[in-house]
Formats: structure tokens, sequence, C-alpha cells
């Protein structure tokens, strides 16, 4: 499979909470980049793939960032989202 990321992932740990129609759902990002996040959810959460989410991120020793991700692709492992604001990493 062709790698499509502009930037590498770095692995981390961080809680993030999602609004899908004005639910809240609680999730672990896997990794991110700069300008991209994987979020791990329950099965049960319905990301489609072309929809923003207002996702919040606690990255480590950060306060929230609050950003829109806009879902690239979902599969087993979460989904990739790219966000709109620059993430805490590297």
């Amino acid at each position: 499979m062709e790698e499509r990321r502009r930037q590498p992932r770095t692995p981390i740990a961080w809680p993030v909470r999602l609004w899908i129609d004005d639910e809240l759902v609680v999730g672990r990002a896997l990794d991110a980049s700069p300008y991209g996040i994987c979020v791990a959810t329950a099965p049960t959460v319905d990301l489609k793939v072309g929809h923003s989410y207002r996702v919040s991120v606690l990255a480590s020793g950060q306060d929230d960032l609050d950003c829109l991700g806009l879902v690239r692709w979902v599969g087993e492992r979460g989904a990739g989202l790219e966000t709109d604001r620059i993430l805490p990493v590297g």
C-alpha cells in the first residue's frame, strides 16, 4: 500500500473527546503528526469519511487543544483525522 501521509506519525496515547451529532464520545489517540491523528473509539461509534467533527485533544503536559477533525479514513484500528490546527508532536 502506498504511503499517503504528508508527514510521519509519532506514537502517542492522548485522551480525545469527539462531538458527533451533539453526543460526546471519548476515545484515545494512537499516533499523531502535526496535522493528523489516529483515534480509537468504541466500535459502535459511527464516524463517516469526509465528515468533520469537533475534537478536543489532551496532549501530555498541555492544555486541551480544540480543533476540527476531517475524517480521512476509518478502519479496524480506528479513524484517521486531518486537523485544522497544529498538534503538539515532535
